[in-house]
């Protein structure tokens, strides 16, 4: 639509996870670096975790393509799953026959298989992505599957890529085990301020733009703030604006067409519009909450959103010991249900009591109170969610 208005061959900003345009941030490297070093010298787990939209399945895609051909690599992404099922998904991924197997049998015939690929000098490697959403019994059947060892190796290396909520979930008492095989742990964080602007220019050049300046300063500046540095959001935000100059027929992209996109999508209910008036009022309200009286008030009102998740957690443990005892798959299906609610309620209060304890220490500084309020923004959005609940 806007590509030859612009000198592009190609939409530069497409939100699908196209390794080719894959921006290396510090970050990413970093994580690269990480899986490769991981497969290179035959880790056990491995866990990477990032912000929604941060480019973790780019990365994924972009290693793909890297792999040699002695590696033989699985990839699953569908983690809504029961133990059973999940184990037969590792089998079907490498092209293992498993017909009408039950769990005992599909587990032989994967060992069997990393035996053979063993004996023939070749390494298997199985990627989860959106692994915060495994539940605990299968991630306890994934552990199983790590004891399947040679003398002085691993038979396959695991690669766990998830949200942050997936850390959350290994710091659980009942997940103390797998948490000590994960051998490599490194965390994408969102795009800096100059780092917005890289990536927007790494893209349009991929795009095939002669012109790298489309965007100007004032533009990327509120692309970054609007965005928070998360690359998904403003590959969207950076598209629309695309179309809004075509349409305009503005040869640079300046800060009132972002403004303009936001205020559209804003009232579509995707992003929220701040003036500058509230971001001074909020910045005024989250420094008076965080080093005024009111911290003491905010925190005693943290800690008792903390105990009301920690008795419903209880709750939730007395109606599952109750449903185990039935029998049944219909009663299986719900017991895992059950399970899986009750992990996402433990992670939300680990999440809670992190960020008290962050409010007690009084962490947050003037001079990182843009940072701050994001994640405050965050928190804030995910009480409202708990309360609703």
């Amino acid at each position: 639509m806007y590509e030859t208005f612009y000198g592009l061959k190609e939409k530069p900003f497409n939100i699908l996870p196209d390794p080719e345009y894959l921006f290396m941030s510090k970050e990413h490297e970093n994580a690269y670096t990480h899986m490769v070093y991981a497969i290179k010298e035959k880790k056990g787990f491995v866990v990477i975790t990032g912000e929604i939209g941060s480019g973790k399945t780019t990365l994924i895609n972009f290693l793909l393509g890297q792999i040699h051909e002695e590696i033989q690599i699985g990839l699953i992404n569908n983690t809504f799953v029961l133990p059973a099922q999940f184990i037969k998904m590792i089998c079907q991924e490498f092209e293992l026959e498993v017909g009408e197997m039950d769990k005992a049998e599909m587990m032989e015939s994967f060992q069997n298989f990393l035996l053979q690929q063993y004996a023939e000098n070749k390494r298997v490697v199985l990627i989860i992505d959106e692994a915060q959403n495994l539940s605990r019994k299968t991630m306890e059947e994934i552990r199983m599957l790590s004891n399947l060892e040679a003398e002085k190796q691993h038979l396959i290396q695991i690669i766990f890529v998830g949200q942050p909520e997936l850390k959350y979930k290994l710091q659980q008492k009942s997940l103390e085990q797998f948490a000590q095989r994960v051998s490599v742990h490194c965390h994408l964080d969102v795009l800096k301020m100059d780092e917005v602007e890289q990536y927007i220019k790494h893209r349009l050049k991929v795009g095939g733009a002669e012109n790298l300046n489309i965007f100007d300063k004032e533009a990327i500046e509120a692309v970054s703030f609007y965005s928070r540095g998360i690359p998904r959001i403003i590959n969207i935000l950076c598209d629309t604006a695309l179309v809004y100059g075509f349409a305009d027929e503005l040869k640079i992209i300046n800060k009132k067409v972002i403004q303009e996109v936001i205020k559209s999508r804003a009232a579509g209910g995707i992003f929220h519009e701040l003036s500058v008036t509230e971001e001074k009022d909020n910045y005024t309200a989250l420094n008076k909450d965080l080093t005024g009286n009111n911290c003491s008030e905010r925190i005693r009102s943290m800690e008792k959103r903390i105990h009301n998740i920690e008795d419903l957690v209880v709750s939730l443990d007395k109606r599952l010991l109750s449903l185990t005892e039935k029998k049944g798959e219909r009663d299986a299906v719900v017991v895992e249900l059950f399970k899986m609610l009750k992990e996402s309620m433990e992670s939300r209060f680990h999440t809670l009591i992190e960020f008290s304890d962050l409010s007690k220490k009084k962490l947050y500084k003037q001079e990182n109170l843009n940072q701050k309020y994001a994640k405050t923004y965050k928190f804030n959005k995910l009480f409202d969610k708990i309360e609703n609940k």
